[in-house]
């Protein structure tokens, strides 16, 4: 015992020693640590013995000494078991931003005030106030303050402004407005701004018509019918918008490191395109005007280049000035000394034969290897042929005789062709590696080609010199005259060729210098366009001063071209392309707010709706002066929602993926909307396994999905009835399909005839003659009539592919068949029906994800139709997929969406010092171990918001597809492995596990409606009562808000809030009512100055 107890007193000298030296509280951490190993308690007075360090704490001590005092001192009262004043202060990073914020703000009052801790409680001394009231000031006004400031800027916290205050009309009297702001255009905006520059006009054929499309960005996405613009495809995009759920496009300012690098290589390319010739000849008349001399210039000097660098133009020509002295100025050639490389050899089988494959021709360079066939072409006199000297055959390691060495009069006469070649080239010009890496090809080509059809391709091709073709004798007398001034003894004709061309182009730049002319009102003339060009306007005296100025220096140093190439790169490289202005100009009112002007107002809606630079009539009325009101905005807002000649691509990804059609002709900025809100288009990104999706390629599936998801709502949108509610209720859906009733009709119709016409006959056992008195009829079906051959034996083979697939479709008594591509054909051919772009039907095993089989389903052709066990987005395959993991459900993101984006609510980061997994156990579901792990108090503080609203669409798998019982995917729970062949009820091929059944039920909490908050049963009775939510409803609205206008919403915004949810209310649940009010409300026209600036 004696012992035990020393062995205690000096652990515990040893560790008041430790806490009476220590500085720094993660050491500190580390010594109370220490103490619950060794049983030994840290007492009251050695903790005050250990004084806080007050100067020159980082922010994480600081942070780690603050939250020591708030343990030792509030947490009795304020912590996990006892929140006296409902405050706790034990879990701080699990508080909302805001509401931590404003904790803290009364933290620091009392704590000043020295009314906490009370006068009974044990309390702290002066340094530990010191050190907790320099932690509060930092966090909230230091760093910690600012940055979260910027934080509540972005979208995803725009929740923290108190819901209940914005719609109880108590802040109705406050003004609203858009403070004035300079922000970033989207990745949208760029592209429409760079397509005008570049004079890219995309178009799709639609429903059968050429359409024009905004929207296009020159992507490859369908290589025999749209194959986009090469040079647009190398601009790239600056601006794109980050990859999450929600708005993604505000108010944003920043240019970084990597904007900047884009933009100048962008700026480059596109300048060099715009001070083209053909470019400006077409649309710049004062460039070309400027540029006409020199480009004149440069066409002769290109010409008189060209026939010079034609090599055998110039020793013609050379010939005829020098005759018999021509040879003795040229410079003596030292051949090169390359060896034959002998038989090819293989690593494993030694010798082996010639190559046949002339195709690999390809992989050589195409300059070197037209010089070598021609210099065959040029050189050789004898046929073309050569024989092998079978004297000399080897064998490979088999023993096969598999190479000969050609004869010696085959190879003599090859060696003189590389000797003329070599000549040739080296008084050209080539370099002494060129010349030696052609001579050392074409040494290979002679003992490891096939010579005979390496001579055939040479004798059948186009390899002969060029026909001499002199210039006009005008400039063939220049030509002459130069080289006789400038020919050197020994001097290779490049030599010759670059001194000529130097005095020429000195000589043409003296005659545009004497020519001198007055062209000052051509260079403002050329400002002039360009400004119309690239911002669409007409520029100030200011501006085009500035820019001569700035040209003249670009002249002092560089040609004209280059020169105005230069210009246009800066005016790319100006904030005024990189960003949108949109600040108050006219009179203010009595509130200091101001409309902005017309000309800014214009872009402002146009870009809130389309994305792109204002139409024709948009234009027009700021020129004519109606643009002033916010009845003017009323109506072009309203012009602008009804346009339906304008197509639009919604998304190049989903385009791509598989041939979707991806376009609408509503305002792109509405679809756009719901879109980034409700996160669908995610599900491309969110990685699956095609075997557990069992129905095929799971990429080509899902784009489809993600495509007539967009249908879905685009068609709710067309109707612009009660839009919340159908969106979020809807029973019905497209499923495969072109958005054309009738074509699809037509599609399925044409597949019951011809089961109806074959299936009472012997087809199975027919011969290719049977076919003959039902080719008129098979002739009339368009799976028929694209049969290769088109004769009664192919014909058959496709019938006898056809008919067990469309007894599927029909034999059970289902009144329509799926019209998907029963015969496998490239796109090119198109199909029994097509897509609105003209493109083949792909992705039939879409079905899969809604549980019906493509080859069984009685097929709706009229949709969108009713599907069983859905009912609106958040049952949609596309959003469930999006909100999801690799290889299981989410709940967690699920319900976080519901309460950020349905129900106003906030949802703290995640602390770091939480470790976010799941704990794998396979004889569980993942709602049984998620309610394990964060069903902790510390965790549910969060988890509560979240967990039980997401719970309810456990009925859906990570695939979306409906399910009473969730599969417990392990190999230990293995019943069946899935068989090639063998499908389950809805068309796929999957394994068969163990299974427990799913427990939909959750919670409903914070709608602010008693009727509506509580159990829920399922999805389904969860989806119900928030599509008659208010605050559903309103928050839907404060996101348009959010998306419509750039910024988050403040108080001064209620009105705005308010009178655009009584907008939705009194047009029976319209959409578009909405973007009106949202447009023509004060928060949009009017911009106030920033104060702090």
């Amino acid at each position: 015992m004696e012992t035990g107890q020393d062995d205690f007193t000096k652990a515990e000298m040893n560790l008041k020693s430790c806490a009476l030296s220590l500085r720094n509280p993660v050491k500190l951490h580390l010594l109370l640590l220490c103490s619950l190993l060794l049983g030994v308690p840290l007492t009251d007075q050695l903790v005050a013995q250990t004084p806080p360090v007050i100067v020159d704490l980082d922010s994480t001590e600081l942070e780690a000494q603050a939250i020591r005092v708030l343990s030792t001192y509030c947490a009795s009262c304020h912590g996990t078991v006892k929140q006296n004043g409902q405050v706790q202060l034990d879990a701080l990073e699990t508080i909302d931003a805001v509401a931590r914020q404003s904790l803290l703000g009364k933290v620091q009052d009392v704590i000043h005030l020295n009314e906490m801790p009370p006068e009974e409680a044990k309390q702290p001394s002066q340094g530990e106030r010191e050190i907790l009231l320099r932690w509060l000031d930092q966090q909230l006004t230091g760093d910690v303050s600012k940055a979260l400031a910027e934080k509540l800027l972005r979208f995803e916290y725009g929740n923290v402004v108190n819901h209940k205050e914005l719609f109880s009309g108590k802040h109705a009297n406050l003004k609203g407005y858009t403070p004035d702001r300079r922000w970033l255009i989207s990745e949208f905006i760029f592209n429409e701004k760079i397509n005008r520059l570049l004079d890219y006009h995309p178009t799709r054929t639609i429903y059968g018509t050429t359409q024009p499309v905004q929207g296009d960005s020159g992507i490859h996405w369908s290589p025999k019918t749209e194959r986009g613009d090469k040079f647009r495809r190398t601009i790239t995009n600056p601006y794109l918008l980050p990859e999450k759920v929600g708005v993604r496009y505000s108010v944003h300012s920043r240019l970084t490191t990597g904007h900047l690098l884009t933009m100048i290589g962008n700026a480059k390319r596109v300048a060099g395109h715009l001070s083209s010739e053909a470019t400006m000849k077409a649309n710049f008349p004062a460039m070309y005007a400027l540029m006409k001399t020199e480009l004149d210039h440069r066409e002769t000097l290109r010409s008189r280049e060209q026939f010079l660098k034609t090599f055998p133009f110039t020793q013609r020509l050379l010939q005829e000035i020098y005759g018999d002295q021509h040879d003795a100025l040229l410079p003596k050639l030292i051949r090169k000394e390359i060896p034959y490389p002998g038989p090819p050899e293989h690593s494993q089988n030694g010798i082996q034969k010639r190559h046949e494959n002339l195709g690999f021709l390809d992989r050589f360079d195409h300059e070197d290897i037209r010089a070598i066939l021609q210099g065959i072409a040029t050189y050789k006199r004898s046929a073309y042929e050569v024989t092998e000297n079978t004297d000399a055959v080897e064998l490979d390691l088999k023993g096969n005789p598999v190479w000969a060495p050609y004869s010696d009069k085959n190879r003599a006469e090859f060696d003189s062709i590389i000797e003329q070649s070599e000549r040739d080239w080296y008084m050209e010009g080539m370099t002494d590696y060129r010349i030696q890496n052609r001579i050392a090809t074409m040494k290979l080509f002679f003992d490891t080609w096939d010579m005979n059809r390496l001579y055939s391709h040479v004798k059948n091709g186009n390899f002969v010199a060029p026909e001499y073709k002199p210039l006009k004798d005008s400039e063939m007398a220049k030509i002459k005259k130069t080289i006789k001034k400038h020919r050197k003894q020994d001097e290779r004709f490049h030599q010759i060729i670059d001194k000529c061309l130097a005095e020429w182009k000195a000589s043409f730049k003296a005659q545009r210098e004497a020519a001198g002319g007055d062209e000052e009102m051509l260079f403002k003339q050329l400002i002039f366009e360009l400004y119309e060009k690239m911002f669409e306007r007409s520029p100030t005296d200011t501006e085009i001063t500035e820019n001569l100025e700035q040209l003249n220096l670009y002249m002092d140093k560089l040609d004209r071209q280059q020169s105005i190439t230069k210009l246009i790169e800066s005016l790319l490289l100006s904030t005024e392309f990189a960003y949108r202005n949109e600040f108050g100009q006219e009179i203010p009112d009595e509130h200091h707010r101001r409309m902005m002007s017309p000309r800014d107002a214009s872009y402002a809606l146009a870009y809130a709706l389309t994305d792109a630079s204002p139409d024709k009539e948009l234009v027009k009325a700021v020129k004519e002066g109606r643009l002033i009101s916010r009845a003017d905005y009323e109506r072009e807002i309203r012009r602008m929602l009804n346009r339906r000649d304008q197509w639009f691509i919604v998304d190049e990804n989903v385009q791509a993926a598989n041939l979707n059609a991806s376009v609408t002709n509503q305002p792109i900025r509405k679809l756009r909307f719901f879109r980034e809100f409700f996160g669908y288009p995610k599900a491309l990104k969110v990685f699956k396994d095609d075997s557990r999706f069992g129905a095929g390629r799971h990429e080509q599936a899902v784009s489809r999905l993600i495509d007539e998801a967009d249908m879905l709502v685009e068609h709710v949108l067309e109707m612009d009835k009660l839009v919340f509610e159908e969106l979020l209720t809807t029973d019905k859906f497209f499923i495969y399909h072109s958005g054309d009733n009738n074509t699809m009709k037509s599609g399925s119709d044409q597949l019951k005839l011809v089961y109806q016409h074959f299936r009472n006959l012997p087809w199975e056992s027919w011969e290719p003659d049977d076919i003959e008195v039902h080719k008129e009829f098979m002739l009339t079906i368009w799976e028929f009539r694209k049969v290769r051959g088109g004769d009664n034996k192919s014909l058959l083979t496709a019938l006898k592919r056809m008919m067990p697939l469309l007894d599927l479709h029909f034999s059970r008594g289902q009144a329509n068949g799926m019209p998907y591509m029963k015969m496998g054909m490239g796109f090119w051919h198109g199909g029994n029906v097509i897509g609105r772009t003209g493109q083949q039907m792909r992705g039939e095993q879409v079905t899969s994800y809604w549980n019906l089989d493509w080859k069984t389903w009685d097929y709706p052709t009229h949709q969108p139709a009713r599907v069983d066990n859905r009912k609106g987005i958040l049952t949609h395959p596309a959003w469930l997929i999006a909100h999801s993991q690799n290889l299981e459900t989410d709940p967690i993101h699920r319900g976080k969406w519901i309460r950020e984006k349905l129900l106003a609510g906030t949802i703290p980061d995640v602390p770091i010092t939480v470790d976010a997994v799941i704990p794998p156990d396979h004889h569980k579901t993942l709602r049984q171990r998620m309610e394990n792990r964060t069903g902790a108090t510390y965790c549910w503080r969060c988890h509560q918001k979240m967990d039980p609203l997401g719970f309810p669409l456990e009925i859906y798998d990570d695939f979306g597809r409906f399910r009473t019982q969730e599969n417990l995917e392990h190999p230990d729970n293995l019943i069946r492995a899935a068989k090639r062949g063998e499908v389950n009820e809805f068309g796929a091929s999957l394994p068969i596990y163990k299974t427990l059944a799913v427990e939909p039920h959750g919670v409903l909490q914070g709608t602010e409606d008693a009727t509506l908050d509580g159990d829920v049963v399922d999805a389904f009775d969860l989806i119900d009562r928030l599509a008659k939510s208010d605050k559903v409803r309103q928050s839907i609205i404060r996101y348009a808000f959010r998306y419509f206008l750039g910024r988050n919403e403040t108080l001064s915004d209620s009105k705005t809030l308010i009178n655009a949810d009584n907008a939705y209310l009194s047009s029976n649940g319209s959409f578009d009512e909405v973007i009106v009010s949202l447009l023509t409300s004060d928060s949009f026209i009017y911009r106030k100055r920033n104060t702090e600036e």
